[in-house]
Parts: C-alpha cells; sequence; structure tokens
C-alpha cells in the first residue's frame, strides 16, 4: 500500500514528488524567515517589533532538505530588537550593535562604557523563552528578559560588581549614570509599549521602592559602623523606632527600616528625594563612605534580586 508520508514506499516519480515538496516546504520557511527579519529591521512599529522579536526567537529555519549555513543563535534576535526599540526611543545612538561573522553571533557595547562592557544575550534555559544580558567579558548578567512573559528583572548583584566595583575607577560617574540610565530607558519602554513588569531594583528611584538587603536580620553593629562612617564625614545617622535616618542632603534622605511597605518584617532601605529622581545606585556612586560601607558588608546589605530568574 503506497503511503504518501512515507517515500519508500512511492514510486519513482511520487517519490521525486515528495522531494521536491519537501524543498519547496523548507525554501517558504526561509522567505517566511526573511519577511520577519525585514519587519525586526524596519518596522515603526512597537507591537510589529516585539512580535517579530518573539516568533524570531524560537524560530528552527533548517529542515531536512534545506538547511541554511549561516545562521545567528536565536537569543541574538533579543540584541536586535533591544537596539531597534532604544532606536525608536532615540537612544540610537546610546549602543553599537556589532555582527561576528567568523561564528555568526551579534553582540553589543554601551558607548558611555567605551570599551569596557561587550553584552549579549544568552538563553536562560527555563523553558519559557527567558534570556540573561550578560557581559561577555566579566559573565555578570546585568538583567533577564522574557518576552512570552512580559518581564524585564535587574540584578543587583552584578549591577554592583560591574558598575560600583569594576567599573568606578574606570569610567567617570557621569557615565555609569548614563550606561545605566540607558537600562532604565529600555525597561520603561518595555512598561509603557508593551506593558511589561519591570522589577527596577536598586536602579529605580521611586520614593516608595523598599530595597530589601540580603540579610533577614540586621545586626546592630553593621548600623554602628554605618554610624561612625557617617560621623566621620559630618553626617549624622539618628535612630527612630523603625531604625535610622540619614539625612545626606536637604531633601535627601536614607532611611534604614525593619518593616517594608506593608509593615511586613524585613530589613532594607529607602530613598527619598523631592523630585523621585534619586536611586540608592545614584547615593552609592554619589557618597563613597556609604559605598564602603555597602561593599564592606555586602553578604548583608546585598540588595535582593527575583529569585525565580536570578
Amino acid at each position: 500500500m503506497i503511503n504518501e508520508n512515507d517515500p519508500s514506499t512511492l514510486s519513482t516519480s511520487g517519490r521525486l514528488l515528495s522531494y521536491n515538496n519537501a524543498v519547496k516546504e523548507g525554501l517558504q520557511t526561509g522567505q517566511q524567515f526573511t519577511e520577519l527579519m525585514d519587519q525586526l529591521i524596519n518596522t515603526k512599529d512597537p507591537k510589529e517589533l516585539v512580535d517579530a522579536a518573539q516568533t524570531l526567537s524560537v524560530f528552527v529555519l533548517d529542515s531536512d532538505y534545506v538547511t541554511f549555513p549561516h545562521q545567528y543563535n536565536n537569543a541574538d534576535y533579543y540584541l536586535i530588537f533591544m537596539s531597534r526599540l532604544l532606536e525608536l526611543h532615540d537612544q540610537g545612538e546610546a549602543i553599537t550593535l556589532e555582527s561576528h561573522e567568523d561564528d555568526q553571533h551579534l553582540t553589543q557595547q554601551i558607548t558611555a562604557l567605551g570599551d569596557l562592557g561587550v553584552f549579549a544575550f544568552v538563553a536562560a534555559n527555563d523553558s519559557t523563552g527567558g534570556v540573561y544580558y550578560q557581559d561577555q567579558v566579566t559573565v555578570e548578567t546585568l538583567f533577564y528578559l522574557n518576552l512570552k512573559r512580559r518581564m524585564m528583572r535587574i540584578n543587583s548583584s552584578a549591577i554592583t560588581k560591574l558598575f560600583i566595583e569594576t567599573y568606578t575607577n574606570k569610567v567617570e560617574k557621569d557615565q555609569l549614570l548614563i550606561a545605566t540610565d540607558l537600562l532604565i530607558t529600555f525597561g520603561r519602554a518595555l512598561k509603557t509599549d508593551f506593558g511589561f513588569d519591570v522589577d527596577f531594583n536598586l536602579l529605580d528611584t521611586s520614593n516608595s521602592e523598599f530595597y530589601a538587603f540580603q540579610t533577614s536580620n540586621l545586626s546592630g553593629e553593621i548600623v554602628d559602623k554605618l554610624f561612625v562612617a557617617a560621623a566621620e564625614e559630618n553626617y549624622m545617622l539618628k535612630h527612630d523606632k523603625d531604625g535610622a535616618v540619614l539625612e545626606l542632603a536637604p531633601g535627601l534622605k536614607l532611611k534604614i527600616a525593619s518593616h517594608n511597605a506593608t509593615g511586613a518584617a524585613a530589613w532594607g532601605l529607602y530613598i527619598s528625594d523631592e523630585d523621585q529622581k534619586v536611586s540608592w545606585f545614584k547615593v552609592l556612586l554619589e557618597y563613597p563612605f556609604l559605598r564602603q560601607w555597602y561593599l564592606e558588608n555586602i553578604d548583608d546589605l546585598q540588595i535582593r534580586s527575583d529569585n525565580l530568574v536570578f
């Protein structure tokens, strides 16, 4: 009995027809791919942009009869998506997308950092298409992105290690702020254009942001160290009923609290300023004594990131 799905049961002409149809299907897949790439590279519509990126991130180009020897990996399409989205928000000059033809992959550099950082997306292998934005030199992961689940999560640990420890003495403070503001711009674009759930973590400038410490039980010794460090710089750390408050400048305060905004027991801090433009990250860059205190006690004070993705 002839089975059209089993070429071995077909006549010679039937086999040739089956082969020809398989090649056609492979070429049609290639055509679909090029149309998606055109959309990803050229569209001005944010919805079309994210749709193309999401489709390409799981797209299988090769078939049994048609293979394409030069291909980017699926995570590279996230990098094109990020570059294009920033371009649509007038930040296209802030990054450089580079193609490495030798092994067919893409990387990105943040202009403000010069040659210091070389970034790429790598698969998170979480079965939902998530990816990590990773520095290829230090292998630090700055953030997690998932187009399917519509979410982005900043990684406090990597931001601290790269921008507070590694880059601080190599790049001007203003350049560091430009680089991290770019990540904020990208996250805000995801929120406004597509309704993403974005956690900016220690880059968040909202006065209501509670930066939760890694430790759930902050020792009095660590607070005392801050009291001494602040006094040496002519600042006064004042204790209050819920922790301690440090006035850094007129209208700018740091509050260490033993409870979060809902009243649940959790150690962390708030940064409040009149214009809500200052984050914990900016404070760390601006005040060396706070930076030293934070880094010397990082095991306890590290700001928590989403433990479901980091």
